[in-house]
């Protein structure tokens, strides 16, 4: 791929939150829909991938936020892969409103073989499909998040994974385990900071049915910035999903 494919989308009403404007999760989605619209463009559409039993599965995001764009805002999404590895793939992107950018993201992805559920090595054919030798918009490092401690933990909650929390594999949608992250942000900090940094960890799957546990760990590191992490566990405590969001005073 010679260069990024890019998305254009408008805000719609339905995807903005209290503060008239795109939500943390729907900056996810938006992200997501991106590089599934990219795959239909490489030539890899949902159902080859069915036919093949292959699928592409979010390991990882780093997600830096300089501002969110509103209702009928115009966004051009780029997304491309990094070269250098059949096994996990790298993907990056920035999020550009009237010619500015205001976002970007760095990714990890694993080729998994839909029967086995573990992952396999993906071709050479599909990593020139989907790769390109643009820089990395930044360097998310070791994908790393901070350590939660007892002492920060606000809230403890359980829930009941729905039909409707659930996508085409019948598992939980990766931007409903952000979704039940930021609802549960204190309404001063959601209305009075804007979250500047979202890393997220996806660790195991869940169905409709299940009951998971979310825990909510907050830390202030100065008057003007707040550190946010949610664990994400089944009812046995393994650890499904872990968020840690750095939330800045606006």
């Amino acid at each position: 791929m010679e260069r990024p494919y890019i998305w254009k989308v408008k805000v719609s009403s339905f995807d903005t939150d209290m503060n008239a404007a795109l939500s943390p999760q729907n900056m996810v989605k938006y992200l997501m829909e991106t590089a599934i619209e990219h795959t239909e463009d490489a030539g890899y559409p949902v159902e080859r991938l069915l036919e093949m039993r292959r699928g592409w599965v979010v390991l990882n995001w780093v997600i830096k936020v300089k501002k969110y764009p509103e209702f009928r805002d115009r966004l051009e999404i780029s997304t491309w892969a990094k070269y250098g590895s059949t096994l996990q793939a790298t993907r990056y992107f920035r999020v550009e409103c009237s010619g500015e950018e205001i976002a970007s993201a760095a990714s990890r992805w694993a080729f998994l073989d839909l029967d086995k559920r573990h992952p396999v090595r993906f071709t050479q054919e599909m990593e020139d499909a989907y790769c390109c030798d643009l820089p990395a918009p930044f360097d998310p490092g070791r994908y790393v998040l901070p350590a939660e401690k007892e002492e920060f933990l606000a809230g403890e909650k359980t829930i009941t994974v729905r039909r409707s929390d659930t996508d085409t594999n019948g598992h939980t949608n990766n931007t409903k385990y952000v979704e039940w992250a930021v609802d549960e942000v204190p309404d001063n900090i959601y209305s009075g900071y804007m979250p500047a940094e979202i890393r997220v960890l996806y660790r195991k799957e869940c169905r409709a049915g299940d009951r998971v546990d979310v825990k909510t760990y907050i830390r202030y590191t100065s008057e003007d910035e707040a550190e946010i992490i949610t664990i994400i566990a089944d009812i046995n405590g393994a650890v499904l999903c872990k968020t840690a969001v750095l939330w800045h005073r606006k």
